[in-house]
């Protein structure tokens, strides 16, 4: 399994090329294509056995299921931004740096009273369950129902592998495994910044909060405080994939210098070092696009293309007309249409005041 890791094929990242680009579906393939490299070496990673045998025990199980997690989550996540779903790429992006900061939390701090706290903590809603259970049985005299049998043996089979007797849990478990919440792991590890970005700002996705509808669901007039449906996707950008490329290839990097065996060549790490680089790399020259769109885009982008200062508005790229007085749910179509081009904040800011309004 170790040569595989030299059979990936690498993402060329041209910088003159690049420099040329002159959309952000351009990044966004790069993006795409980097990813999937990267997924790739998490794939591997996560099929790396001890080379006496080839399974893994049950601390061992825990840092690659969340290799395997990692990977499926990427995969989904890939899926998602193919699509051009950026809500629900969203999603999958805060389930992965949770994973991530997971793993890497593990690893740092390995041990056997850490992989139990995970366990135990992991498997509370089992105790809760298997009580809840064991309670109505007695309370039936002892009447074991055919559900509740089939129930029982799944969660006896589960405390059973992981090496836990549900009967010694304490009661007064801790709040969070390792007595950390994710974003005291995150700020352990250096992290706090990601937590506050990629999963702060993801949960908004995850939970339906507010902030989710605003952004992505409601249709919004600013002038007078009203809302529509919007069903439009919108369309994935590159940052987030490059921070989870990132961030995943980091963790791929901590694990093998974890199993730190000598069958393990350096060269791995060196490999995942280099792209690493042309990761940073991309995501630079992705900065130095949207900060030269802002530049050359000070003209008012009604202007340029000759749209009339008379309603109804209509949009410079496509022509859409809006209906009403002004702009009404141009915000929900310019992110769903084309924010590859400019964002809708850079759009706004370049109108003129006749064609603001």
């Amino acid at each position: 399994m170790v040569h595989n890791f030299f059979k990936i094929k690498k993402v060329a990242i041209q910088e003159e090329e690049i420099k040329e680009f002159t959309s952000e579906k351009d990044f966004l393939g790069l993006s795409i294509d980097i990813l999937i490299e990267v997924g790739s070496f998490v794939c591997v990673a996560a099929n790396l056995y001890p080379i006496d045998r080839k399974e893994w025990n049950r601390d061992e199980a825990i840092l690659g299921g969340h290799l395997v997690r990692l990977y499926k989550l990427v995969s989904a996540m890939l899926d998602q931004t193919t699509q051009l779903r950026r809500e629900t790429t969203h999603i999958f992006s805060r389930l992965a740096f949770e994973c991530i900061i997971n793993l890497r939390y593990l690893i740092k701090h390995a041990s056997t009273e850490l992989f139990n706290s995970y366990v135990e903590r992991s498997l509370r809603h089992e105790r809760k369950l298997r009580k809840r259970i064991l309670k109505g049985i007695k309370e039936r005299g002892g009447e074991k129902l055919a559900i509740e049998n089939r129930m029982l043996n799944s969660i006896d089979k589960s405390f059973k592998i992981s090496g836990v007797n549900p009967d010694n849990m304490t009661h007064q478990e801790p709040k969070n495994w390792g007595n950390k919440n994710i974003y005291e792991k995150a700020d352990d590890l250096g992290l706090a910044d990601v937590y506050l970005a990629a999963l702060g700002g993801g949960s908004h996705s995850i939970h339906g909060n507010w902030q989710d509808m605003l952004e992505f669901h409601l249709i919004t007039n600013h002038d007078n405080c009203t809302f529509k449906s919007d069903f439009e996707w919108h369309l994935p950008r590159p940052q987030i994939l490059n921070a989870l490329s990132l961030h995943a290839t980091l963790t791929i990097i901590d694990y093998v210098i974890w199993l730190n065996r000598p069958e393990f060549p350096k060269e791995m790490v060196n490999t995942l070092v280099e792209l690493q680089n042309r990761i940073s790399l991309l995501d630079k020259l992705h900065e130095a696009f949207l900060s030269s769109q802002g530049q050359a885009n000070i003209e008012c982008l009604c202007c340029k293309k000759e749209i009339p200062k008379e309603r109804p508005r209509q949009c410079p790229r496509c022509g859409h007309e809006f209906q009403g007085k002004g702009w009404e749910g141009i915000d929900a179509h310019w992110r769903a249409k084309h924010e590859d081009v400019m964002t809708y904040e850079k759009f706004r800011a370049s109108l003129c005041s006749e064609h603001k309004s």
